[in-house]
């Protein structure tokens, strides 16, 4: 749950110190970039009022410094709960990567915080998905990934039980499963069908998440398919929509004639 606004005990006191000599303009704004950058990601910001107060500025001059963070992205408001600190986005391309492959690139550790795994009866649309019949019996993985710790994207996927025994009694919370397909089973995945959506979390997705309730995400559904052309593991993805931006590479179709 979020603390009350007058209650901003992410910030240690020293932090304030920055603010003697009551900073106008600019230097407002670069006080209250350090300050965000040394708070961590959620943390709430303290209120305009307290702000002002203790840097002896115009609530005015807050704002507008507030303002300047938000359109950097560094920080988020949300009506009637407060001002958040928010890490920078990050770009989800089109490049087809593992979730641990991409965090690695970044420069990131990759983790999960909560893992359930089981065998099941494949539903029919995740059969067909599959190219198996329904009932076929298939390994259901979900998990919350993280990066360096922080909730990125809850991670639904499915793959066949009969293609893969034992997967899940090597499969470990936080393991790539890109790479424990490829050393267990000589899997290499090389394509995947991705389709992009806008999704509102429920409550208890954002919980997961660690984002306020209903957050919009994005929602990927994907096909993963082998060097060898098939289909291995179809997933649904709720990537948190304050963390992630889509890029995609667009050209246009030569001319008719």
């Amino acid at each position: 749950m979020p603390r009350p606004r007058h209650e901003p005990r992410d910030v240690a006191p020293e932090v304030f110190a920055q603010g003697e000599g009551s900073p106008k303009g600019k230097h407002i704004q670069d006080v209250l970039t350090a300050l965000v950058l040394d708070m961590r990601d959620g943390a709430l910001l303290p209120s305009e009022r307290v702000l002002a107060e203790r840097f002896g500025v115009a609530r005015m001059t807050v704002r507008g410094a507030i303002d300047d963070l938000e359109t950097r992205g560094l920080v988020r408001r949300v009506a009637g709960r407060g001002t958040f600190v928010q890490q920078p986005t990050l770009t989800h391309s089109e490049n087809f990567r593992s979730f641990s492959e991409d965090m690695r690139m970044r420069g990131m550790v990759p983790g999960a915080k909560s893992y359930r795994g089981r065998t099941r009866p494949a539903p029919r649309d995740i059969a067909a998905r599959l190219g198996l019949s329904p009932g076929d019996p298939v390994h259901y993985i979900e998990r919350v990934r993280t990066a360096d710790g922080v909730p990125m994207a809850l991670e639904r996927t499915n793959l066949s039980a009969a293609r893969f025994p034992g997967l899940l009694t090597e499969m470990g919370r936080d393991d790539s499963l890109f790479e424990l397909l490829g050393r267990l089973f000589g899997v290499r995945l090389e394509t995947a069908e991705q389709t992009v959506s806008i999704a509102r979390l429920s409550r208890t997705e954002a919980r997961r998440l660690e984002v306020p309730d209903y957050d919009p995400a994005f929602l990927v559904e994907r096909v993963a398919v082998d060097n060898m052309g098939n289909v291995v593991e179809f997933g649904r993805s709720l990537y948190r929509g304050d963390r992630y931006v889509i890029q995609m590479h667009v050209s246009r179709p030569p001319a008719a004639g």
